[in-house]
């Protein structure tokens, strides 16, 4: 049940989560390269080619213990601001897909307790759907669970630039509350410029079954203790 305060809890974190989103635009443009990936990295899960990443004890991890698997071809680095924990880049590093785990402690009135059906309601489609980024195109939303608490997905287009280079992209989020922090596992791939949605979406159904099998990778350490 949520304490008594003088605003509600779902509101401050939507406005919250659009902020986040925002911000996330300019945090995860992916290296400038080339070539694409061209071979289904999902198969990897199925043979167990995998590598392990760990948020325990990290710097920006606001005390979420939590691992993932991703694909032993991927590379995996620290993402550069605060509230991105790491990132990761299929073509180890060289291609235009891509992943970014990010916390962020929820400014929330002291006191504050989120209970279940308080998540529910906020990770519903059609809250999901107010938290785009400026600019984004709308394709989807739902809600979910990850690791028994409640969650949303949203996926959506949009058009970046960078150093006079327009890619366009598309991504889809996992996001989840743990405590009083914000959990997302976002996921993006990317096409050079001119490029169609329908091609673009092409590319993302192509890689959403190694994206759906990372964001059930997620184990949260401390959570059945």
């Amino acid at each position: 049940m949520v304490s008594e305060t003088t605003e509600d809890p779902n509101e401050l974190i939507s406005e919250l989560m659009k902020k986040i989103l925002t911000q996330i635009l300019f945090l995860t443009l992916l290296p400038l390269a080339v070539a694409f990936a061209v071979t289904p990295t999902s198969k990897e899960f199925a043979l167990e080619s995998l590598k392990k990443f760990s948020t325990a004890g990290h710097h920006k991890s606001k005390g979420i213990n939590m691992v993932l698997s991703y694909p032993s071809s991927w590379s995996a680095e620290e993402g550069e601001r605060p509230n991105i924990v790491q990132r990761f880049f299929s073509e180890g590093g060289r291609g235009l897909e891509g992943a970014f785990i990010v916390t962020k402690k929820l400014e929330l009135p002291l006191g504050t307790v989120l209970s279940e059906n308080d998540l529910t309601e906020f990770f519903t489609a059609v809250e999901m759907k107010t938290m785009l980024p400026p600019g984004a195109k709308f394709i989807h939303a739902k809600a979910t669970k990850i690791e028994g608490l409640p969650a949303g997905i949203l996926e959506y287009s949009l058009s970046q630039e960078r150093a006079g280079f327009t890619f366009e992209s598309q991504f889809i989020s996992y996001t989840f509350i743990y405590g009083v922090t914000m959990v997302q596992l976002g996921f993006m791939v990317s096409a050079g410029q001119n490029t169609s949605p329908v091609v673009l979406a092409r590319r993302m159904d192509e890689f959403k079954p190694l994206f759906f099998l990372m964001a059930n990778s997620i184990v949260l350490q401390d959570k059945w203790k």
